[in-house]
């Protein structure tokens, strides 16, 4: 018999495994936020298991994403997002030494604001007012022009 655990686990299997290529990024920015956000409040509320596992699932995600690099496709801004992650990495792993839920905000607030321009340039791409470029941005992930 499965429990609440592995029933979320395997609900969230099935939505990674059947996501297009270009769904695939604004998902992993999605689950990296819901674990920052839920790592602050662990941290306020002095759960310091939680808190672990929560950055430690923030952690994997953003070098997952780092993974999904493509350098010798992705121009600049392949360079721009590798530094960005390497600093999310330092932030998170500052937080959680130093137990500074209010370091993690401003994370959220970035990890924020590039899902939701992930989310509508997948809309865009999706109702057909945009296409995808012949480069790819992010493993494999070609991102959307207008």
């Amino acid at each position: 018999m499965t429990n609440g655990y592995d029933q979320a686990r395997n609900y969230r299997e099935m939505t990674v495994m059947g996501s297009s290529p270009e769904r695939l990024i604004p998902l992993m920015y999605k689950h990296l936020l819901v674990n920052l956000k839920k790592a602050s409040r662990q941290i306020e509320a002095k759960d310091i298991e939680g808190k672990a596992e929560s950055l430690g699932k923030a952690g994997e995600i953003v070098y997952e994403l780092m993974a999904a690099l493509d350098f010798d496709q992705g121009g600049e801004i392949t360079v721009r997002l590798a530094s960005l992650y390497a600093y999310w990495i330092k932030e998170i792993n500052a937080a959680s030494r130093a137990l500074d839920a209010a370091r993690l905000g401003p994370l959220a607030e970035m990890v924020g604001e590039l899902h939701e321009s992930w989310e509508e340039a997948v809309r865009l791409v999706e109702s057909g007012e945009a296409t995808l470029p012949d480069t790819t941005l992010e493993g494999g992930v070609r991102g959307p022009t207008a």
